[in-house]
């Protein structure tokens, strides 16, 4: 983990609400893996007092540059998300455990919803460009085309790719977790990455271990420290000690381990 003040070189509108923002940060670019974040000052004062936990998109090693995907949800968002380039933000990172990769052998089947995409994008980058070559299949859904935010750049990453849709404008019509039985009754699926909303990640973890095949779930929650210091992000979970720190201990958690009645 390292601390650094990074240039602003892209902040564009890629939906309604949500933007890509690149900084030039080779400290992180270079080391980052799928799964982790950014830690993110949304400005030079202490106000708003707490940074903000930021997925990583992508990580360009040649030219050390990261993308973060930022949606709107609040005045320091919104404030990130009218960032313009030249401007310089300071982050920590690359913070959490990321996805453990697939085992030699294993189809990886991502399921994302909406803004979940994040991290599961960078995950098919790396996994299509890794020396075994892994066959990514993606499954995304969203509420409609506006909320099927960097579609292209997640299909584009997949040898097999489906999107649904609630209202059916793009792609399959329902949610996503309808059409996820059908993928793993094809029997060829090893392992299962998600993130997105913690309903649609609690049902998917269900019908995995239903299924029995593996499941990692990546959780985003409101942090404090970010570094495992202030547990103001702790989930409940299975395991000994029952409650994790989803900034230390996650954000990646085998969804077996999580308690998701609890954290609904």
């Amino acid at each position: 983990m390292t601390s650094q003040q990074a240039p602003v070189t892209r902040c564009d509108r890629v939906a309604p609400g949500h933007h890509l923002l690149e900084l030039d940060c080779p400290a992180i670019a270079t080391t980052a893996r799928p799964g982790q974040f950014v830690h993110v000052r949304v400005t030079g004062t202490f106000d708003p007092l707490l940074r903000r936990p930021i997925s990583l998109l992508l990580c360009d090693k040649h030219r050390g540059h990261i993308q973060i995907l930022v949606r709107t949800v609040g005045r320091g968002t919104d404030v990130l998300g009218h960032v313009a380039p030249g401007n310089v933000l300071d982050l920590m990172g690359p913070l959490g455990n990321g996805f453990p990769l697939p085992e030699a052998g294993q189809t990886p089947l991502l399921v994302a919803g909406g803004v979940g995409v994040a991290p599961l994008v960078f995950l098919a980058d790396v996994l299509q460009n890794s020396p075994e070559g892994s066959y990514v299949r993606g499954l995304f859904g969203a509420r409609n085309e506006d909320s099927l935010v960097c579609w292209e750049e997640f299909a584009g990453r997949c040898e097999e790719f489906q999107a649904v849709t609630e209202d059916g404008s793009v792609g399959e019509q329902g949610i996503v977790t309808e059409y996820l039985p059908a993928q793993l009754d094809r029997g060829d699926v090893g392992v299962v990455y998600t993130c997105g909303p913690r309903p649609m990640m609690a049902q998917v973890g269900r019908i995995c271990e239903a299924a029995g095949v593996q499941c990692w779930a990546s959780l985003e929650q409101f942090m404090g420290c970010g570094i495992g210091a202030c547990l103001g992000c702790a989930i409940a979970t299975h395991t000994d000690p029952p409650n994790q720190r989803v900034c230390k201990d996650g954000p990646v958690f085998d969804a077996r381990t999580v308690d998701w009645e609890k954290t609904l």
